[in-house]
């Protein structure tokens, strides 16, 4: 085997390990479970500032439907319920206890 091969090996074994290791990085909180209606469906969300933010490509949208390795995380920017969902859609989100920001949000442990 020649050194210039071998050391394309150990290249493109770098590169791989690499972009796994930022792609793991970019989900990290990140999680997904099914909504029921009125915002029904499958979402991703992490907690920010003890507040649900779902995956979005503009501060607006939720990506519904969306599985975390169909999004790119690298382009989010999550929605994230209380005074930004209001600033957005003129409610928090906490007001009807179906949608999925009162359904995602922590509950203290008493």
């Amino acid at each position: 085997m020649s050194k210039p091969l071998c050391s394309y090996r150990v290249a493109v074994a770098l590169g791989v390990l690499v972009a796994g290791n930022v792609l793991a990085v970019a989900q990290t909180g990140w999680e997904s479970r099914n909504f029921p209606p009125p915002n029904g469906g499958f979402l991703v969300f992490r907690i920010e500032g003890g507040n649900p933010a779902c995956a979005s490509y503009d501060g607006r949208n939720c990506l519904w439907g969306e599985h975390a390795n169909q999004i790119d995380f690298s382009r989010v920017r999550p929605l994230v319920c209380g005074s930004n969902h209001k600033a957005v859609w003129g409610v928090t989100g906490y007001e009807n206890s179906n949608h999925w920001c009162s359904l995602a949000k922590p509950h203290p442990i008493d």
